[in-house]
C-alpha cells in the first residue's frame, strides 16, 4: 500500500476513536488516549456478521464433523458413538471408485474447458462491435435463470425420441436413430458436463472481463509502439495483468463445479444407478433417499470439505496472484521477450523461436489473411456475436416453443421445432395446476428478506474493515474467506442436523439465516472493494463537521458505492430467488404453504412423465423478472467485479 494511503489512514482512525468516546459520554482519561469503548469499536461493528456465519457456518460444519463419529439410524435417532465406523463403511462402498473418477472428471473437464472457452470469449466481448451489448445481454441469461429450469429445459433438449437434439442430429443425418442423452450410462454423464459448461461460462466470463477492463490502455498501446504483436502482447502483457481475475475465475468455478448438485439432480437424479454422481449428489443419496445414513454421509461430506481445502490451496500456491503481475514481461521491438522468469524462461523461449520460425514461413499468407481479415473485421465479429447470442438463448427458446405445445405435441416422435397449435393457454392452466402464487409469494419473501439481511450486515462490516486497523482483520478476512469458498450444499449434512436440533426444518427464520450467512461474503467482497476505493478525505471532512462513524457512512460512503450496493443487492436477490437444494431439504413444507418456486415447479417432473409445457410456462414467469433484473446491472456488475477481484 503507498505511504501515502497509509498516512491518510491514520488520522481517520484516531478521529474516529476519538468520536466514538466522548461524545457518548465515556471516559477519555487514558495515557494511551482511548478508553475501552473506543478500542471495542470493530468488534461491536462485525459482532452481528460473525454471529451469523458462527450459527450458520461454523457450527454446521463443526457439527457435520461431529456426526460423521455417530451412529445415527433411519429415522435420525442417536446410538451411540461409532469412532471411524462410519469412514470405513464409506471406503468400504461397491460404487466409491466409480464416484471419485465421476468427481475428478468432472472437475477437470468442466473447470478447464470454461475457463479456456470463457478467455476466449472474454476476450472477445471485449471488442467493440454492433451488437456488442444485445451479446452480452444474452450471455446473461444463463446466469440471471434458476439452475433448475435451465437443466429442466436441457433434460428436454436431451430426451430419446421425442428430444429435439435427437430430431435435429438425425435431420442433418448425424445420427440414424435416437440416443437417450440422459437415460443411457453411456451417454448421460458426459451430456451433463455440456450443461455444466454452458451454465459456468457466463459467470467466468464476466469475472474475466472485468479483470481485461482493469488492464490500462497506455501499456498496451506501448507494447504495439514497442513492435509487439498480437500473440506476445496478450502472452506477455495481458495475461500476467489478468492473473488475479484469473484467479478468482478459477477458484471460484473450481468451487462451484465440484458442489455443482442441481444441474446433475434435475437431469439425471430421479434415474437409476450411480454412472451419473458425483460425491455431491452420492452424499445427498446416502443421506436422504437410499441408505438414509446421516453418518456415512456427514463422513463423506467431511473428506469433500477436506479436498476442496487442498485443491483451493493448491491453485492459489501455482497461480501466486502476488508474483509481480503489475510488473510484466519487458518485450523488445521484434516482439522477443526480454524478461523471462519464474522457472518458465526455457519454455516461453522455446515457444518464441518456434512462433517466429512459423511466422517466417507463413508470413505472407498470414499477411494476406490479415488484410482480408480487416476489410471484413467489423462484419465478422457481429456475425460472431450473433453466433454466440443465439447459441446461450436457443434452450430459453425452446422453452418457450414448448410452452406453447400441446401434451401430446410434446411427447410426438419425432419431435416438431414449432407449436402446431399455439396454446396459449397454458400460461392460464398453470396457475390452476398447481398453487403457483403461493410459490411466487414464498419466494419473494425470502429473497427480499435475506437480502435485506445481507445488505444491513455487510455494509458496516465493509465500511469498518475498510476504515480501521486492528488486531483480528486478517482472521475476520480469513472467516470470510472460507464461507465463499463453501457453498451451502458441502455442509449440507451439518445444516440439516442443526435444523433439526433448533427446530428449524421448515422454518422461515432458518432459510432466510442460511440465505444470507451464505451470501454476506461475497456481499462484504464488493462493499470492502468500493468504500476502500472512496476516499478517506470524505470521512476526515465529515468528522470535522460533527458527524459519527454511523452517519458517516449512511450519509457519505453509502452513496457514493451506489454501484457495489445495487450489485450486491441483485446478486443476492438472485442468488436467494434460484437456490434450490437448501430449499429442497429444509424448507418444503407443502401443508404448511412453505414451498419456494424452484422447489414447487418440480411437481410437474415425473419418473415416467413431465408435464413439460405448465414447467415451461411457470419457468418463464420465473425468469423473466430475474433476466430484467440482471440486464439493469450489466455494465455496474462488471464494474462491482472487477473492483472486488482486483483487491
Amino acid at each position: 500500500m503507498p505511504e501515502a494511503v497509509r498516512s491518510a489512514e491514520r488520522p481517520v482512525a484516531t478521529a474516529h476513536a476519538s468520536e466514538s468516546g466522548p461524545t457518548r459520554g465515556q471516559p477519555g482519561g487514558r495515557a494511551h488516549g482511548t478508553t475501552w469503548w473506543q478500542r471495542t469499536v470493530p468488534a461491536r461493528w462485525l459482532t452481528p456478521s460473525t454471529a451469523l456465519i458462527i450459527l450458520v457456518v461454523v457450527f454446521p460444519a463443526v457439527y457435520m464433523v461431529w456426526t460423521s463419529f455417530l451412529r445415527i439410524d433411519r429415522i435420525g435417532q442417536v446410538r451411540g458413538f461409532a469412532g471411524l465406523e462410519n469412514y470405513r463403511k464409506l471406503l468400504a462402498e461397491p460404487v466409491l471408485g466409480q464416484i471419485v473418477l465421476n468427481t475428478l472428471l468432472w472437475l477437470v473437464v468442466v473447470v478447464g474447458v470454461t475457463v479456456l472457452l470463457s478467455l476466449g470469449l472474454a476476450q472477445f466481448l471485449a471488442k467493440p462491435f454492433v451488437g456488442r451489448r444485445f451479446v452480452r445481454l444474452a450471455l446473461i441469461v444463463p446466469w440471471a435463470t434458476s439452475l433448475v429450469m435451465t437443466a429442466t429445459v436441457w433434460r428436454f433438449i436431451y430426451e430419446g425420441g421425442n428430444g429435439l437434439l435427437n430430431r435435429l442430429l438425425m435431420d442433418l443425418s448425424i445420427i440414424g436413430a435416437p440416443v437417450e442423452w440422459y437415460k443411457d450410462p453411456a451417454f448421460a454423464f458426459y451430456s451433463i458436463m455440456a450443461v455444466g459448461v454452458v451454465t459456468s461460462i457466463p459467470f467466468t466470463t464476466y469475472v474475466l472481463l472485468s479483470g481485461l477492463q482493469t488492464i490500462p490502455d497506455d501499456v498496451l498501446e506501448a507494447a504495439r509502439i514497442d513492435g509487439a504483436g498480437g500473440w506476445t502482447t496478450w502472452r506477455h502483457i495481458t495475461l500476467p495483468l489478468l492473473r488475479p481475475s484469473l484467479l478468482v475465475a478459477l477458484v471460484l468455478n473450481m468451487l462451484h463445479v465440484f458442489n455443482a448438485f442441481t444441474v446433475i439432480w434435475v437431469i439425471a437424479g430421479k434415474t437409476a444407478g450411480y454412472h451419473a454422481d458425483t460425491t455431491v449428489t452420492w452424499m445427498y443419496k446416502i443421506a436422504f433417499v437410499a441408505q438414509l445414513d446421516p453418518g456415512e454421509a456427514s463422513a463423506l461430506a467431511v473428506l469433500n470439505v477436506a479436498f476442496l481445502i487442498v485443491l483451493v490451496l493448491a491453485y492459489v500456491r501455482v497461480l501466486r496472484p502476488d508474483r509481480e503481475a503489475a510488473a510484466p514481461t519487458k518485450t523488445s521491438a521484434t516482439g522477443r521477450p526480454s524478461g523471462l522468469r519464474h522457472g518458465f524462461d526455457a519454455l516461453a523461449l522455446s515457444v518464441w523461436k518456434t512462433s517466429r520460425s512459423v511466422a517466417a514461413v507463413c508470413g505472407p499468407l498470414t499477411s494476406a489473411v490479415g488484410r482480408s481479415w480487416r476489410r471484413v473485421r467489423p462484419v465478422g465479429l457481429s456475425l460472431a456475436g450473433l453466433g454466440v447470442a443465439l447459441f446461450f438463448l436457443a434452450p430459453y427458446v425452446v422453452m418457450l416453443l414448448g410452452s406453447l405445445k400441446t401434451d401430446a405435441e410434446l411427447f410426438a416422435v419425432p419431435a416438431s421445432y414449432l407449436p402446431q397449435e399455439w396454446a396459449w393457454s397454458n400460461y392460464v392452466d398453470v396457475w390452476k395446476q398447481i398453487p403457483l402464487a403461493e410459490y411466487f409469494g414464498v419466494s419473494l419473501t425470502v429473497a427480499l428478506v435475506s437480502t435485506a439481511v445481507v445488505l444491513v450486515l455487510a455494509a458496516p462490516a465493509a465500511y469498518i474493515l475498510a476504515r480501521t486497523r486492528f488486531r483480528g482483520k486478517v482472521a475476520f478476512l480469513g472467516v470470510i474467506l472460507v464461507t465463499q469458498m463453501f457453498p451451502a450444499v458441502a455442509l449440507l449434512i451439518g445444516l440439516y442436523r442443526e435444523a433439526l436440533f433448533l427446530d428449524g426444518v421448515h422454518s422461515y427464520w432458518f432459510i432466510i439465516a442460511v440465505n444470507s450467512a451464505f451470501n454476506l461474503a461475497f456481499a462484504i467482497w464488493i462493499l470492502h472493494a468500493h468504500v476502500g476505493a472512496v476516499s478517506v478525505e470524505i470521512d476526515e471532512a465529515a468528522m470535522l463537521d460533527g458527524l459519527g462513524r454511523f452517519r458517516i457512512m449512511l450519509r457519505m460512503i453509502l452513496p457514493l458505492t451506489a454501484p457495489g450496493l445495487i450489485t450486491v443487492t441483485i446478486f443476492t436477490f438472485i442468488q436467494v430467488w434460484n437456490e434450490f437444494v437448501i430449499a429442497l431439504t429444509l424448507f418444503n413444507d407443502p401443508t404448511a404453504g412453505r414451498v419456494p418456486l424452484t422447489v414447487g415447479v418440480q411437481q410437474f417432473v415425473g419418473l415416467y412423465e413431465t408435464n413439460y409445457q405448465y414447467l415451461f410456462a411457470a419457468a418463464l414467469i420465473a425468469i423473466i423478472p430475474a433476466v430484467l433484473l440482471f440486464s439493469f446491472i450489466e455494465k455496474r456488475l462488471i464494474s462491482g467485479l472487477s473492483m472486488g477481484s482486483s483487491r
